[in-house]
């Protein structure tokens, strides 16, 4: 029988192999990245405050630093009085005013003794004469008819004092009396107007 050739070149075609394809490039293996720890903190040590170097000023002058705690000395008090030395403004409680009398000591202190002056509401001066004994204070005035105003009580603090006026004629009333540092307060002092008059010698009315 009569071959064809083109059946021949088919079967060779047919017969050889498809070239081996190239191989592929190997990929670069991935190592993954370290986790980042943060490293322990370590506080630094504070310093105690005596080693705490003083700030500086502009100018260059150092400031020292005081302890801690510590507060600045008081100032030196104003009131430089001996005792009971001084004016007092004595307030009267009496049955027979509505209002208060206000009259005045002016007290000079000698140890234990008292002695100065008395100006009743009426501008009037006597002499006075007392003691201090402890907190209890007595101050006797004596008038110009020779009766007395007797003054009895107790020192509270440095600038007040309380207490009891028996007057000439016996009676019992309550007086307070304050503390003015004003050393001329008495050599200028008026009575004050609509206090009621004293009665006969500065005694207070009844």
């Amino acid at each position: 029988m009569f071959a064809s050739p083109f059946a021949k070149a088919t079967v060779a075609v047919a017969a050889t192999p498809p070239p081996t394809p190239p191989p592929l490039p190997s990929l670069p293996t991935f190592t993954p990245a370290p986790q980042y720890t943060q490293p322990p903190v370590t506080p630094s040590p504070i310093p105690a405050p005596g080693a705490l170097p003083p700030p500086q000023m502009s100018t260059g002058v150092s400031i020292p630093i005081g302890k801690p705690g510590a507060t600045p000395s008081p100032p030196p008090p104003q009131d430089n009085r001996k005792g009971l030395d001084g004016v007092w403004e004595v307030q009267i409680q009496t049955p027979a005013v509505p209002t208060a009398i206000y009259t005045h000591f002016k007290l000079k202190q000698d140890q234990n003794a008292l002695t100065g002056t008395y100006l009743d509401n009426a501008g009037k001066q006597f002499a006075l004469a007392g003691s201090l004994d402890g907190k209890n204070v007595r101050v006797v005035v004596t008038l110009s008819d020779g009766s007395t105003l007797v003054f009895t009580g107790t020192v509270d603090g440095t600038t007040d004092m309380l207490g009891t006026l028996t007057d000439a004629k016996g009676k019992t009333m309550y007086f307070t009396a304050a503390y003015r540092p004003k050393e001329n307060f008495m050599d200028n002092l008026n009575a004050s107007p609509g206090l009621g008059g004293m009665g006969t010698g500065g005694a207070p009315p009844i």
